[in-house]
């Protein structure tokens, strides 16, 4: 079995939002973000930030695309939009921590 000690720069991993609806119900969205990896030392850094700091420092990228099914560019005009909906930090914010921290959901 391999182990690799210089992983990439960035990760990607899907963050899903549930977004509640006008009607009352839910819908559930999702994107891939690409994120920057941190260390040991960034981290600690990291968890004194609030979600949108977080989120604006570490996301980098994603794959995202509207209810037309066109793709939503990462720009910074986008990450503002996102960082303005306060469900998406949130889950943005708990993608980034689950994932570099190693911790695997079961399904």
């Amino acid at each position: 079995m391999a182990f690799n000690l210089t992983p990439t720069e960035t990760f990607k991993e899907t963050v899903t939002v549930n977004v509640k609806q006008a009607n009352g119900g839910w819908k559930q969205d999702s994107y891939i973000g690409e994120f920057k990896r941190a260390s040991e030392e960034e981290r600690k850094a990291l968890a004194a930030l609030s979600d949108v700091d977080l989120v604006r420092d570490r996301l980098v990228g994603w794959s995202m695309k509207d209810d037309n099914k066109n793709d939503v560019p990462f720009t910074p005009e986008n990450l503002d939009a996102l960082c303005s909906f306060t469900a998406a930090v949130r889950e943005t914010a708990v993608t980034f921590w689950q994932a570099n921290l190693g911790a695997k959901q079961k399904n």
